[in-house]
């Protein structure tokens, strides 16, 4: 069981004396969150699920005012976090020592539904849902991954958009803070004899922690706009059904940048800001609709149908590089050697008209469309002192992507970027790809006495499509591939006693390549194992799991903005191994006191099987036996503690990244390619004026650590500077 879900628990089963005794705000769990769009069953079914799975709840979400998903996934063993930007926009995600690369080797969803803009098509494309109008997050691993693809190597994450309420329910919220950041929200829903709605508009922005050479901002601002309705057949109907509509939309403008710093540069003043990125905007929007039927036969048999259908659209004209001049990594790792390119990039220098000193400014634009059906069968039947919960499951799925990669020159003059007129430069990209993918699934869980099996095995057919425009030869132009995975799991758990639950589970994970992979490219393989045990006592949680991968044909997906763009790689064979642990105590004191303590830890350790040459950045021109995996820390920690007395709450919450190689490698770490250690504090502080209304302050980063958090694609960024909110909370 999770940290959040641990802390959750516990304080759900003291709200009615917290209510009556303090008066204490304390936010009511929801009416029933439905079960068709919790994939882990929900809080009840985590002690006994024979796998690994955790849910961060909604309260978790707004203790520190979180819109980061980085921040949020600390919470949580097994998941690694690499950053980008600072605000987490743009999340790099791994799973039990995937690749965290743009999330691209995990299987992300809302309310059980792909939510990723391509997830065959173009995994890299790195979308998720604004995690701050979320009722929970949740995180599957292990054996409990196996019913969802098609990147089931580490695991998937699930997020819940709110349940509609069961009475007129209304929320209305505002925090500002430093940077000139700002968070809004308007919630409101109610429910009628036979269904009920909500609507919600969330908005959240910063004008940016980052300082610019130039006149701008360094910020962002996103909306998002989302309503659900329901109807729900009488309660005495011989087939009892429920249609929920669930439509979206939402936007984003960012003033966000690839471009990082030298390392001199950064350790002189991290939160500088190059005038070459002056242009960089990325801009997006993304609309969903989803259409959800259950149908209860009330026999113990359950049909649940999902269709749905999403567009994502985004626009990021940004800094890639000198238009026939040295690769930027190595100006940016070699300022000393490349003074003229670093002047240029600083805007201390204007460009020579005369040399290749044009800044380059590419306008990725891409659209992608995904659309489906998900429909899954579900039965409860009997056999001797065995009980089974029976699920099959069927998705037709088909997902597009457009790239239009238009390059621009630029010069720099008087410290600002002038077009230079030149409307002839080729597209750097030009191609589109689709893909037309089956997945089928069987899952048996069954019940027999204390134990409890998790059996099943999921398939997948996919079809992939591509067409390469800039390629003047149309029989050329077209590639086409297929994949065809089976991919078996079974875990168990068995209750030691009312306290002690023991599991173990092993599992074939699959990550597929991309439509746009070379035809000698193999789809990511993987065995998966874990085993480790729950002990649940009163206010006392603890939860030890290992876990050991054996991966084959394991992928590297190119950026744009690498050397080998838009290009996949296999790396052979890798092993990862670790350990996931988490703790949780709530102790109540005399006086009304108590004391919430939390820990959560990550133990990892991950080698390359085989010697190979590589055209992957992040692992080097060559690999050898025995390298270490970039990006993957060998020790993440989580520890919050809480000190709570009638209307008032503080917490603090510790977050520690041991130092992590930026490219693959052995032995001592190289300049320029490892990542330091970096800890930071969060605190929290909030009073409750009454049941309805409250007040917080946060701030994050509190000691204000900056350290490079990524080098990739162009050089040192840092992590967010310190920043205070404070918001108040009135619920109707």
């Amino acid at each position: 069981m999770a940290l959040g879900s641990l802390l959750v628990l516990h304080t759900h089963a003291i709200q009615a004396q917290d209510e009556k005794e303090t008066g204490r705000l304390v936010i009511p769990p929801p009416s029933g969150i439905q079960e068709e769009v919790l994939v882990t069953g929900g809080r009840a079914a985590l002690s006994t699920l024979a796998g690994s799975a955790a849910i961060v709840d909604e309260e978790l979400i707004i203790k520190f005012e979180t819109t980061d998903l980085n921040a949020l996934l600390s919470q949580v063993p097994g998941v690694y976090i690499r950053q980008e930007d600072g605000f987490g926009l743009r999340p790099n995600i791994g799973l039990r020592g995937t690749s965290s690369e743009r999330s691209s080797k995990i299987t992300i969803m809302e309310d059980g539904i792909l939510i990723g803009p391509a997830p065959y098509s173009a995994p890299a494309a790195y979308y998720v849902p604004n995690v701050g109008r979320m009722q929970a997050v949740e995180v599957i691993k292990g054996p409990s991954a196996i019913q969802h693809g098609p990147h089931s190597v580490g695991g998937a994450i699930n997020f819940v958009s709110r349940d509609i309420p069961d009475a007129p329910t209304g929320e209305a919220s505002l925090v500002l803070g430093s940077f000139g950041s700002q968070k809004a929200r308007l919630f409101y829903g109610s429910d009628w004899r036979q269904g009920g709605y909500w609507l919600d508009a969330f908005v959240y922005g910063s004008e940016g922690f980052k300082e610019a050479d130039y006149e701008g901002e360094t910020g962002f601002d996103r909306q998002d706009f989302n309503g659900k309705f329901a109807w729900r057949s009488s309660e005495s109907a011989a087939v009892y059904q429920e249609w929920v509509l669930k439509i979206g939309y939402a936007e984003e403008d960012a003033n966000e940048t690839y471009l990082g710093l030298s390392d001199a540069d950064f350790y002189a003043s991290p939160l500088r800001r190059y005038r070459a990125s002056a242009l960089d905007r990325f801009q997006s929007e993304h609309e969903q609709i989803q259409l959800l039927h259950s149908a209860d036969f009330r026999n113990d048999w359950k049909v649940i149908t999902r269709l749905y259908h999403h567009r994502y659209h985004r626009s990021w004209n940004k800094f890639d590089g000198i238009i026939d001049g040295p690769e930027v990594r190595t100006v940016l790792a070699n300022p000393d050697i490349f003074y003229d390119e670093m002047a240029l990039l600083r805007g201390e220098r204007d460009s020579n008209i005369l040399s290749s000193q044009r800044i380059d400014i590419t306008n990725n634009d891409r659209h992608f469309l995904v659309s489906g059906i998900d429909s899954r069968i579900q039965t409860l039947w009997q056999s001797g002192d065995a009980e089974h919960h029976l699920e099959l499951g069927l998705r037709v799925h088909r997902d597009e992507v457009e790239r239009d990669h238009r390059q621009r020159g630029y010069l720099m003059q008087s410290g600002s970027l002038v077009f230079d007129g030149d409307e002839t430069r080729p597209n750097k990209a030009l191609n589109d790809g689709l893909t037309d993918a089956i997945a089928i699934y069987l899952r048996d869980e069954i019940h027999y006495g204390k134990w409890v099996f998790n059996l099943g095995f999921r398939h997948e057919n996919i079809e992939a499509d591509y067409r390469d425009l800039l390629i003047a030869d149309e029989g050329a132009q077209r590639t086409q591939s297929s994949q065809n995975i089976f991919l078996p799991g079974a875990g168990a758990s068995y209750k030691l006693n009312p306290h002690v639950t023991l599991l173990a589970g092993v599992y074939k994970g699959f990550s597929a390549k991309a439509v746009s992979a070379a035809e000698e490219v193999k789809p990511e393989e993987s065995l998966n194992y874990e085993y480790g045990f729950r002990f649940s006592k009163d206010v006392s949680q603890l939860e030890l799991i290992g876990f050991f991968s054996d991966y084959t044909n394991l992928i590297g997906r190119c950026r744009a903005s690498d050397p080998c763009a838009g290009e996949e790689f296999n790396g052979g064979e890798i092993e990862v191994k670790g350990l996931e642990a988490t703790a949780s105590y709530y102790w109540q004191a005399k006086g009304g006191w108590r004391f919430p303590v939390n820990l959560v830890y990550t133990y990892s350790q991950a080698e390359f099987g085989s010697s190979f040459e590589s055209s992957f950045d992040p692992w080097g021109d060559y690999v050898e036996r025995g390298d270490e995996l970039p990006y993957l820390p060998e020790h993440q920690w989580y520890l919050e503690a809480g000190l709570e007395k009638g209307p008032w709450s503080f917490y603090t919450a510790l977050r520690s990244v041991s130092e992590m190689r930026e490219v693959a490698g052995s032995g001592p770490y190289e300049d320029g390619a490892w990542l330091p250690e970096l800890t930071t504090v969060d605190v929290s502080l909030e009073y409750a004026f009454s049941d309805a209304l409250n007040f917080r302050a946060v701030v994050e980063n509190a000691s204000n650590e900056q350290e490079i958090v990524s080098r990739r694609p162009y050089g040192a960024r840092p992590n967010q500077a310190r920043t205070v909110k404070v918001g108040v909370h009135y619920h109707f």
